[in-house]
């Protein structure tokens, strides 16, 4: 009797764990690198002709299917142009900008996510501090003066992303309003940029 009383409960014991279970691994992509071709609209399409970026970004989840991205984004400028800049009581001609960044984070939202979570459309709200570099004329006139006209403003950005196996595609739009907290450039300097390019995900 005690024998078959035994055999009853490791049976049911064997029976529990199998159906016990076990929460899913949520192993969402934390590291983003996107590298795309920025074009500048409205008057900022007369300061330079177009941008490549390369943007990395460090994600962290905060609800399901939301999160904060962190990072930064570099700029290499393509055909900058010249231009005006007050300087004191004079009026300088600044060489085309080289290069720009963005510095900031962005709220990512997913706006579907196939069952096997391999495909998922987002969405990237973000704000940050955006700063377009220029440089002091290298005429030896202006040796002495004390020029740093590098331009900074708050920038703010929306953008679509689709994701297959961490590969995919985004495409997001950019304000930085140049002439906001600085009065020396002409005024509607502009600020408007469009990006599109490739973006891979992965963990460490």
């Amino acid at each position: 009797m005690n024998k078959v009383l035994f055999f009853v409960l490791f049976a049911f014991q064997l029976q529990a764990q199998d159906t016990i279970v076990f929460s899913k691994i949520d192993a969402f992509k934390r590291n983003i690198l996107e590298v795309s071709y920025g074009k500048p609209l409205g008057n900022l399409a007369n300061k330079y002709e177009s941008s490549i970026t390369t943007a990395f970004y460090m994600r962290t989840k905060i609800a399901k299917r939301q999160f904060v991205d962190f990072g930064v984004e570099l700029s290499g400028i393509v055909k900058g142009n010249s231009i005006n800049y007050n300087a004191g009581n004079e009026n300088i001609r600044l060489d085309g900008s080289k290069s720009a960044l963005f510095l900031g984070f962005r709220y990512t939202r997913f706006l579907f996510q196939s069952k096997n979570e391999n495909f998922h459309i987002e969405s990237n709200s973000g704000i940050g501090w955006k700063y377009l570099h220029y440089s002091k004329p290298e005429d030896e006139i202006y040796d002495d003066l004390d020029l740093k006209p590098t331009l900074n403003t708050i920038g703010i950005s929306q953008g679509i992303k689709f994701m297959f196996y961490g590969f995919g595609l985004h495409c997001n739009y950019q304000y930085a309003p140049y002439d906001l907290f600085n009065k020396k450039v002409e005024k509607n300097f502009g600020g408007s940029l469009i990006n599109f390019g490739l973006s891979g995900s992965w963990n460490f």
